[in-house]
């Protein structure tokens, strides 16, 4: 079984400002966006895409108090079979005619490719009742 993935578009990091520029056959996807106060952005951790990194199935933890070694599922690495990222930030705005979208925040480095965008919904994104372990910092 085999994926194909292809980037929607790129982040771009401007001084202090953050955006994702979706490429042109895409423009159309942004209809209604700005209705929500936030997204989630999923990217490409391509500074780790490599066979080494995409074979790393345990981690040490930076986490004080936690295990020693986790396992990446259990984790935020970048180092897994699947680079993914996923980021949820604020939608500062959005430019329809350029195919920006302004937004709070992201780790994601200058020119990262973007492989999708969904909107943050309440009602299904926010559970009240998740736990995590202690050494999380939730």
């Amino acid at each position: 079984m085999e994926a194909i993935m292809r980037p929607i578009g790129a982040i771009r990091l401007e001084g202090q400002r953050a955006y994702v520029d979706v490429l042109p056959q895409y423009l159309p996807a942004l209809r209604e966006l700005e209705e929500y106060s936030h997204l989630h952005l999923l990217w490409w951790f391509d500074g780790c895409d490599t066979p080494d990194s995409r074979a790393t199935l345990q981690v040490n933890t930076p986490h004080p108090g936690s295990p020693e070694n986790l396992g990446v599922f259990a984790t935020r690495t970048p180092h897994r079979p699947n680079p993914i990222a996923l980021d949820t930030a604020a939608i500062l705005w959005v430019d329809h005619r350029r195919g920006r979208i302004c937004i709070s925040r992201t780790d994601a480095r200058d020119g990262t490719p973007v492989m999708d965008i969904k909107p943050y919904a309440r009602g299904a994104d926010c559970i009240p009742e998740a736990v995590g372990p202690p050494w999380s910092m939730q």
